[in-house]
């Protein structure tokens, strides 16, 4: 066989293989009226990414900011009450990450939270479906692998904390890398 029939068959297997994993609703994120909390008619542009989250413009407002709204609620320590925290296990910042260093899950920054663990890859925030990201399914104890987060709990997230950040995804998964 040539090469140039081999490097041929190589790629449309490849690319037959990816297809199967080609999800049909592709293009810029629209924000859902269904989505608990959002308001689909705030002119806002959630499909940019930039600088999204942070007080700007009328609708963004009312959007979830990952840094005054999520981060204080991972920073929680496991002696709170109200829901322990990701920062006693996966925060490359702490003296002791257990979790960063069996999984390689580091939720220091957004950023860092964006590349996702070992089983997880960028799978851990699918922006613009809550139910297809792994923070979501280890949150809600429905990942099927591991333990529902966070691991020394209960207490566990609330339904409240759970549907901020669940907003927040469908909202498109706004913030900057650093926050």
């Amino acid at each position: 066989m040539s090469r140039a029939r081999l490097l041929g068959l190589v790629i449309a297997v490849a690319l037959a293989a990816g297809c199967a994993e080609l999800d049909p609703q592709v293009g810029a994120l629209r924000e859902d009226a269904s989505v608990a909390g959002t308001d689909a008619g705030d002119g806002g542009d959630a499909g940019d990414g930039a600088d999204a989250g942070h007080a700007g413009d009328a609708g963004d407002a009312a959007r979830i900011s990952f840094a005054r709204d999520l981060r204080p609620l991972m920073n929680r320590l496991s002696t709170d009450a109200t829901g322990h925290g990701c920062r006693a296990c996966h925060y490359s910042t702490e003296p002791s990450h257990p979790a960063l260093d069996d999984i390689g899950l580091d939720l220091a920054t957004l950023g860092a939270l964006r590349r996702g663990g070992a089983t997880s890859g960028a799978r851990i925030v699918v922006a613009g479906d809550p139910a297809a990201s792994i923070l979501v399914q280890k949150l809600e104890g429905t990942y099927a692998i591991g333990a529902r987060m966070p691991r020394d709990g209960p207490a566990y997230w609330s339904a409240d904390d759970i549907a901020k950040v669940k907003r927040w995804i469908a909202e498109g998964a706004l913030g900057a890398d650093d926050e």
